[in-house]
């Protein structure tokens, strides 16, 4: 009978320690892996204690893995990843090898940072009474790899969107508003973003409108074409934690104004006018950004005024406009 109950022990204890049910595993540069549950989580070291019940202290520069496999087990440990750029990545610690860390965000995705990219990482221990656990540096590693930030809304750290708008503008002038309406706008731009926040971007922009009116036997058609070219300063509000960025700009430009007129008399010959003007303005403008998609506001100004075509003085050819379009 003795017997019988040793076997059964003998075969609960390998059952309760077998590699396979335990639930942390640390693969080494040496091939050798260590099956156990991990203990505590350092920046230069973690501690594993193996199935044999023995206390494990491993360099972190001598692991290539560390697998994670019954999480519910324990609560996973949370992080705050610094960026060399200064971005803050917040989340819980998925997989730590030899030239990348993996967490999870709040809001559920996974990303995979680089070393080399990591200025310093803070990890929040399970006793509250110690106090968090901080580097000033992280060294970068001997091979380098190309792995940034994934699944975020921007993920070089500079990098050029071309974006295309279409939208609608009002004018400020009330002359140009009278005669010609709220018109359409479209246009084009290039911004060259610095560290996925400061941006510098050239746009060019065309609001065009035709109009027609009858003064007994006189036909008068009015077409008004105004485009702006400009240089724009972004600031982008940038969160890995939200999907919709927020951004703002402020900029300079040079609008291009042509005005023509012609006026058909018993519909037999035509008087045809015509001027062009240019004047410098600025502009401010908002938007929101989700992943390729953006919609702003932007309202522009002139210095001086402009004149048309019947030499009428335009006080102000620039509007308050509202577009949409993607940026790629």
């Amino acid at each position: 009978m003795k017997s019988i109950y040793g076997l059964l022990l003998l075969g609960v204890l390998l059952v309760l320690f077998s590699p396979g049910l335990l639930s942390d595993t640390i693969k080494l540069t040496n091939g050798n892996v260590i099956y156990g549950h991990i203990t505590r989580e350092d920046i230069d070291k973690i501690t594993i204690v193996d199935q044999n019940g023995i206390e494990n202290i491993v360099p972190r520069n001598l692991i290539i893995s560390i697998d994670k496999q019954l999480e519910t087990k324990r609560e996973v440990q949370k992080v705050i990843i610094t960026l060399r750029s200064g971005i803050e990545v917040k989340g819980t610690l998925i997989l730590d090898d030899a030239n990348s860390v993996t967490i999870k965000d709040e809001s559920g995705i996974e990303k995979k940072i680089a070393k080399s990219s990591i200025r310093d990482i803070v990890i929040d221990l399970d006793n509250p009474e110690e106090r968090p656990i901080t580097i000033k540096s992280y060294e970068e590693p001997e091979t380098k790899i190309e792995t940034e930030i994934v699944t975020s809304p921007a993920v070089k750290t500079n990098k050029f969107d071309i974006g295309l708008k279409i939208g609608y503008q009002k004018p400020n002038c009330d002359l140009i508003s009278d005669r010609y309406g709220k018109g359409f706008v479209f246009g084009g731009e290039l911004i060259l973003w610095f560290k996925n926040t400061y941006g510098l971007g050239l746009n060019i922009e065309k609001y065009s409108e035709h109009s027609e009116y009858n003064y007994y036997d006189i036909v008068k058609k009015y077409d008004l074409s105004i485009i702006p070219v400009t240089l724009t300063a972004y600031y982008k509000m940038q969160n890995y934690n939200y999907k919709i960025i927020p951004y703002f700009g402020l900029g300079i430009g040079q609008y291009f104004m042509n005005e023509e007129i012609t006026d058909t008399y018993w519909y037999h010959y035509d008087d045809w006018f015509e001027v062009s003007d240019s004047e410098t303005g600025f502009h401010c403008l908002c938007g929101l950004q989700y992943k390729i998609l953006f919609i702003e506001v932007k309202y522009s100004k002139m210095f001086t005024s402009s004149w048309g075509a019947e030499e009428e003085e335009y006080d102000d050819i620039g509007g308050l406009s509202i577009a949409g379009g993607l940026r790629f």
